[in-house]
């Protein structure tokens, strides 16, 4: 098999347009079987319009406790399929069905309905969207509902010279010899577009550096599961790595199951992450890490790890590490996230380089934090942390599992962990200009933050840091707002918390929207749902 196959973009990639009739008046759903050679989901049978739908297994972390390796994981499901118009689903579990069981995010506005002598849970999806249902309320026992938009993944996507297609299967080394069998890597170089096709399963990674023009589309699946993670023996297989690149597109894949952190950006430039899915259940699982990156927007996607759900940090150059990173410009919009382990949108630990600024988060759903802080920056190193806003934040589950950790985390401190594994000692920075607004907590134990900077007593950097200019304003719980007085707000020490404010406005509450992608009018038009199951 060549590397490259060459043709026009728009033949192969199409787009919606050709698969829509010109009057459609019954709701549409498509699915592709999951390949041979990929487990499928065992625990539930889940049907749309009476037709079984294939749904892939994938293992989810139940344990709050960091270890390198033998891991507490139990296999949960993932259902994808397209949608046009409405679709009515019924998941019939094997365990017994009661009456707690959910739909998140609960912005969507979905009940689902137990049956309790059909032993069934049966709920009606309206949008595109991310959607997890938690059988019985069990958030161990879940079901990845990941919806699509009906017709192709791609419209156009001209300007490419080269484009690589993975169509619809398995893809390994054993049978694609574009994976390498060394490392299972796949080699691209700049102005290249490879296209994971719906239904394709892609057990390979890529790692590339000093690219150009590059983009990852398309709804296939790259798949980890295959490869081991093993911190003692060293082992790891990232997904995507891109270092020294610029213009860096990566759209609409699913990553289930990395061993290691899922996708990664190393002093890049001008890239986008748009609508992937993550699911990861090992050490050092990180969703998305942008490190020393400029001007990167991530946008639309769900994300749930077991480590760090969106984070930035500056690193130095590997092979200089007298050069420090530089941060600035990055965007983090209408995302969904659960955080099994560590922070869900953390800047930090690691701040190898003076310049992070311009950072911001904003329409963000939580559904879960069950570890550490849904909010947090921890400045380890040298770094002007500077402009960083927390905007339309949901928090549907805030309940950290954690002792003494708040929903929301700002410090500059040393690390003994972080602080210098990446470089030589360095001094501590500061924090200046924190935005936290619109904030939802549906369910906490209070509105909690741990805030402040500290005096570094190391030999030859002793000396003062401080996080400055922090406004925390209009947040709910469970529906109240509640004062000052009514939080616990702490520092490690007062007078390293300069300008701190918290402001309840008489505005509405609302956090993060769901964005629903059709209309009532239109759904009210169509009758009955066809299904397709694409083999």
């Amino acid at each position: 098999m060549s590397l490259f196959i060459f043709f026009s973009i728009g033949s192969v990639l199409g787009g919606c347009a050709s698969d829509v009739p010109a009057e459609q008046n019954s709701s549409r759903v498509r699915a592709y079987s999951v390949p041979e050679g990929v487990k499928s989901y065992s625990g539930a049978q889940i049907s749309a319009g009476g037709s079984v739908l294939p749904a892939y297994e994938v293992m989810v972390n139940t344990s709050q406790n960091w270890v390198g390796d033998g891991y507490q994981r139990k296999a949960n499901g993932v259902c994808l399929f397209e949608l046009d118009g409405e679709a009515e689903i019924t998941v019939k579990p094997e365990v017994k069905v009661d009456y707690k069981s959910v739909v998140r995010p609960l912005s969507a506005k979905i009940t689902p309905i137990a049956n309790l002598q059909e032993n069934t849970l049966t709920f009606t999806v309206k949008s595109a969207g991310e959607y997890v249902l938690e059988i019985n309320g069990d958030i161990h026992n879940a079901i990845h509902f990941f919806v699509s938009s009906y017709g192709g993944a791609v419209t156009d996507y001209s300007g490419y010279d080269n484009v690589m297609v993975f169509e619809a299967g398995l893809h390994t080394f054993e049978n694609d010899d574009r994976i390498s069998p060394k490392d299972n890597r796949i080699s691209i170089g700049s102005n290249t577009l490879v296209y994971l096709a719906d239904g394709a399963v892609v057990r390979g990674c890529f790692h590339e550096s000093n690219l150009s023009n590059v983009a990852i589309v398309g709804r296939g699946i790259i798949d980890g599961s295959a490869f081991e993670r093993s911190v003692s023996r060293g082992k790891v297989t990232v997904p995507i790595e891109f270092n020294y690149s610029t213009n860096v597109l990566l759209k609409d894949f699913f990553i289930l199951d990395p061993a290691g952190w899922a996708i990664t950006n190393y002093f890049c430039e001008g890239s986008k992450i748009s609508n992937l899915k993550i699911i990861s259940s090992r050490s050092n699982g990180d969703g998305v890490s942008l490190q020393s990156c400029k001007n990167v927007e991530v946008e639309g996607c769900f994300v749930r790890t077991w480590d760090d759900s969106l984070v930035v940090k500056n690193y130095p150059r590997w092979e200089n590490r007298n050069i420090h990173g530089e941060t600035n410009g990055i965007s983090f919009k209408n995302c969904t996230l659960w955080t099994d382990l560590a922070q869900s949108m953390e800047v930090g630990y690691e701040t190898v380089g003076i310049p992070m600024e311009n950072i911001s988060f904003e329409n963000i759903t939580v559904l879960h934090a069950l570890h550490n802080a849904a909010i947090s920056i921890h400045n380890a190193n040298n770094a002007a942390i500077k402009n960083v806003a927390f905007k339309n934040i949901t928090v549907e589950d805030g309940k950290n599992a954690a002792d003494g950790v708040g929903l929301i985390d700002l410090r500059v401190l040393y690390s003994s962990n972080w602080s210098d594994q990446h470089t030589a000692p360095t001094a501590l920075g500061s924090v200046d200009g924190v935005l936290i607004e619109n904030l939802n907590v549906i369910s906490a134990r209070r509105i909690t933050a741990l805030m402040g900077g500290c005096r570094d007593t190391r030999v030859g950097f002793e000396s003062e840091h401080y996080v400055d200019n922090v406004t925390i304003k209009n947040v709910a719980l469970a529906g109240a707002r509640p004062q000052e007085s009514e939080c616990k707000f702490s520092t490690t020490d007062a007078k390293y918390l300069r300008n701190f404010s918290f402001v309840q406005e008489d505005v509405a509450v609302t956090g993060a929207e769901f964005v629903f992608t059709q209309s009532e009018e239109y759904l009210s038009a169509l009758d009955g749902c066809k299904v397709e199951i694409i083999n």
